[in-house]
């Protein structure tokens, strides 16, 4: 999975997040986040990610295994698909968990800094609370 994939999900993980947040009462207090940074200092994040390149290596191994065997080029194609569906799926659930886990933590800490909403920090370059740090420390500690 690359990053810049990674990238948009936290996004729109977030702006689901501002979504909801949004009609509870806003106080007018912005948050943001630097969802870029949190994937590169996250080691809840990093593992996960390692977990998805972990079984694309798996997937490929077994696919290589199959082809040294000689299946035949019917079975192979199954064998493929079959491969690119569970890679699908594993990836898929894999990044719904770090949805998850982004916006439980980012939720938590607006509610606690009495923040109306929290939005990814290229959307708003001033003016805002910045909680990455706070974000970082709940999903490292």
């Amino acid at each position: 999975m690359t990053k810049a994939w990674m990238k948009k999900l936290a996004c729109v993980g977030l702006l689901a997040m501002t979504a909801t947040l949004a009609g509870c009462g806003s106080t007018g207090k912005v948050g943001i986040v630097d969802v870029q940074r949190v994937q590169q200092e996250s080691t809840k994040i990093q593992k996960i990610q390692k977990e998805i390149t972990d079984k694309d290596a798996e997937i490929q191994n077994r696919l290589a295994e199959a082809s040294k065997n000689g299946v035949s080029k019917e079975e192979m194609d199954k064998k493929v698909q079959d491969a690119r569906q569970e890679r699908m799926i594993f990836a898929k659930s894999k990044q719904n968990q770090i949805k998850s886990m982004l916006e439980v933590q980012c939720a938590a800490i607006a509610k606690e800094k009495n923040i109306g909403i929290v939005m990814h920090k290229q959307i708003v370059p001033v003016g805002a609370i910045d909680i990455t740090d706070d974000l970082l420390a709940r999903l490292n500690g």
